[in-house]
């Protein structure tokens, strides 16, 4: 009896086995939607990447399969995987305009703005009349203004150490803070390019202008 017993044990669990390897692409990517659906995004992308494995050869992956692995990535924070997934989505055309716009965000979460700025310049363009063009523009706003604001902030300071200098210092200090204000200039032209109204880059561009014709 107790080998009888045995042995139905290990029949069991091959045939356990043998189903487990049944499981079809199209299976994976069910139970990679029940679990984005319960928020589980760690195990949604584990799963679209298993159905992923399984997918037929020379079959395209399912747009929206590849969207939902896209966001799954962002959601664990993983933006590596979320920009390949996006940029697969782009290209294969679905939602392309939010995947462009989750390209650059995933971009600047990495610290990579150089990628971000350029992405984001083409996106502006490609997707001028999307309903989140404004939201590119916004993210290239935000980034111009920091850029702009690091020499202009420079530049202020320099200008401030004059109090404390000597006369023959002044032309010196001057011209250092002019430098200064000439690296910000660009960064607030940019400002203006996608956000003619933009107070802040106004009023700084005004001074800079007033410093440099000095």
């Amino acid at each position: 009896m107790k080998y009888l017993l045995t042995v139905s044990f290990v029949l069991f669990a091959l045939a356990g086995s043998v189903f487990a390897q049944d499981k079809t692409a199209a299976d994976y990517k069910n139970e990679g939607n029940d679990a984005l659906r319960n928020k589980d995004y760690q195990k949604a992308l584990e799963l679209y990447e298993q159905s992923v494995a399984n997918w037929e050869e020379g079959e395209p992956l399912e747009d929206a399969m590849l969207y939902n692995m896209a966001t799954s990535a962002r959601r664990i924070e993983n933006y590596e995987k979320a920009i390949k997934y996006y940029e697969m989505t782009k290209e294969q055309g679905f939602r392309p305009d939010i995947s462009a716009y989750y390209i650059a965000f995933s971009y600047n979460k990495l610290d990579q703005e150089k990628e971000m700025e350029s992405f984001l310049v083409d996106a502006v363009e490609e997707f001028s009349t999307s309903k989140y063009v404004g939201h590119m523009k916004k993210m290239l706003v935000t980034y111009y203004l920091k850029k702009g604001s690091e020499p202009y902030n420079e530049a202020s300071q320099i200008l401030a150490s004059a109090q404390n200098a000597d006369p023959s210092q002044y032309d010196e200090i001057n011209a250092r803070a002019n430098e200064a204000f000439s690296n910000a200039k660009p960064w607030f032209e940019k400002v203006l390019k996608y956000d003619a109204d933009n107070a802040s880059a106004k009023a700084s561009l005004q001074e800079i202008n007033n410093r440099l014709a000095q």
